[in-house]
């Protein structure tokens, strides 16, 4: 079960940090850098189109995916299989978003438009706002305290243990 925790983890990291990386590396090319890409207009209008609808779908795909697929993930019978499944919708989602901010990226390098890097840090804040931990697991699986200390051990702080004896 630790192998699932550990591809939720790595996959999100990449995903997020990497959708961070790129959009600051933009950013830096677009306002820092001498060089520049010069379209036609009508090629930037294209890609600017091209690129905020990639944008919008890929958002709005992120949220209808997990919006589906929690509580189909909640009702699965099995730790193990909850896992399985979860690790597998973290990894395809966040590896989903960087392609698509690497995408939005690259047609705001091409094009010149740095509206689309707006929507490229629109895509990497739903990336923050989805972000795995272990309590926002322990949510969206319907786990048990038990099943969360066997997964995490001693990190996992359980919602009535704050730490503190009864002296009644």
């Amino acid at each position: 079960m630790q192998k699932y925790i550990k591809t939720i983890q790595r996959a999100s990291r990449m995903g997020l940090w990497g959708s961070v990386a790129v959009v600051i590396a933009a950013a830096l090319f677009h306002y820092v850098s001498p060089y520049r890409f010069y379209p036609t207009p009508h090629t930037a209008r294209w890609m600017l189109i091209a690129g905020s609808v990639l944008a919008v779908l890929a958002l709005s795909m992120a949220l209808l995916v997990i919006r589906k697929q929690i509580p189909t993930l909640r009702q699965t019978e099995g730790l193990e299989a909850k896992l399985a499944g979860y690790a597998q919708h973290i990894r395809s989602l966040y590896l989903t978003m960087l392609a698509v901010v690497v995408l939005i990226v690259a047609f705001m390098v091409l094009s010149a438009q740095n509206i689309l890097l707006m929507l490229a840090m629109l895509a990497t804040l739903m990336l923050f706002l989805a972000y795995p931990n272990m309590y926002r697991m322990k949510v969206e699986l319907g786990l048990s305290d038990e099943e969360m200390k066997s997964l995490y051990g001693d990190r996992y702080i359980a919602e009535g243990d704050s730490g503190k004896t009864d002296v009644n």
